[in-house]
Parts: structure tokens; sequence; C-alpha cells
């Protein structure tokens, strides 16, 4: 990476976290404290992302990453959802306000945070659901170059799957402060990248597509 980049991309982090800080001490523990529409996209987020990976997977005794956690909400679904499989889970958030307050709200010995951009060590699976979709920047070349390179570090730290969701459109584009990928350009991205990859739509997101990389 070039010195240019590192400048470039460090300040989109100042960025976000200081737009994240702001929104987090207006809203608090809401879907609009993390800039989420509301609980039902939130969860359906959540719903989609784990049903298509436990078609092919098991949980048990795995690690998972939780990229851009935010206040930590995947916990609780997680906690519903696997409440079978004896996982451990790990959330990574650039924002020291979010790493703070779940350190402080969930004491499980099994959960561990983070105050960085990827995965902390090998981990089975990397989640990013959400994490990529506000852009701080109207250079489309520049969010792309920043959402592969952190593609690219959350990828080498994943054993199993990386899955994450972003906004698409037939063009790619950013829109009042929302990046929309097309579909078939993000799925050769990744394929060229990392590997094999599959790309999938639910009605009930809108304009949302699940991107799923599997070793």
């Amino acid at each position: 990476m070039s010195v240019f980049d590192k400048i470039t991309f460090s300040y989109l982090e100042y960025k976000i976290n200081a737009l994240y800080s702001k929104r987090f001490l207006k809203y608090g523990t809401t879907p609009k404290g993390i800039f989420w529409k509301n609980s039902f996209t939130q969860l359906h987020r959540f719903e989609l992302i784990f049903s298509l990976i436990c078609q092919h997977h098991d949980f048990n005794n795995s690690i998972i990453c939780d990229v851009g956690c935010g206040y930590g909400k995947l916990i609780e679904f997680l906690e519903t959802k696997l409440n079978k499989s004896n996982f451990y889970y790990q959330g990574c958030d650039l924002n020291p306000i979010f790493v703070d307050y779940c350190k402080k709200h969930y004491s499980n010995k099994k959960y561990q945070f983070y105050n960085r951009a990827k995965p902390h060590g090998q981990v089975d699976f990397s989640i990013m659901s959400g994490t990529f979709n506000l852009c701080v920047t109207d250079n489309i070349i520049t969010w792309e170059k920043y959402l592969l390179k952190n593609l690219s570090d959350t990828w080498r730290h994943s054993s199993k799957v990386m899955a994450f969701n972003l906004l698409h459109s037939n063009e790619r584009k950013i829109v009042n402060g929302l990046y929309y990928t097309n579909k078939d350009w993000i799925k050769k991205v990744c394929e060229r990248n990392f590997n094999k990859t599959e790309t999938f739509y639910s009605p009930l997101l809108g304009n949302d597509i699940l991107i799923i990389v599997k070793r």
C-alpha cells in the first residue's frame, strides 16, 4: 500500500468514526444509532447470512468475527440462533466508543472485543453486516480501494467463510452518502482476489445483496 493510500484511508476512518460517534450519542442502542433503517432489516440481514452459511457449516466450537460490530446486536441474535452451539464471538470495530460499550455490556468470557477493522488472529467465519454502506467520500475509486483493502485484510484471517452485504444497482455509484455496487462486478472482484463467491438477494431487503466467499 502506498503512503498516499495509507493517509487517505486513515482520513476516511477518522470521518467514519466521527459520524458514528455522533449518531450513537444521539440515538443510542437502536438501529438508528448505527445508521440502520429499522430492527426488521437489521435482523433479516442476520437471518439471511446465517441461514445460508448453516447449510454447509457447523458453528460448534467456531470463532465468529463480527467486523464493524457496533453495539453488539449480532450477539443477541447468535445467542438465540446458535443456542445449541458452543461458539466464540469476536467483535471488531474502528470506533472505541462501540468497543468500550460492548466490553461493559457483554461479559461472557467467550466474547472478545477489539478496536480494529479486521479479525484478531485467525477466525472461522467473518461477518460484515452493513459495514461498507455508509460512504464518507464522493470518490468511488477511493472507496472501492478502501473496500478491497478491508476485505483483503479480513479474508486473510478467515479460515472458512467471509460474508458481507452491500447495496447494489445496475451502475456502481455513490448517492447521498451511500455506496452502491454492481453484483456482477463485486463477484468478479472477490473471485479474482479471494475464492469462489456467491451473491444472494432477498426482496425483503430492497437493494441489499449478500456476498459469501468460501475457502
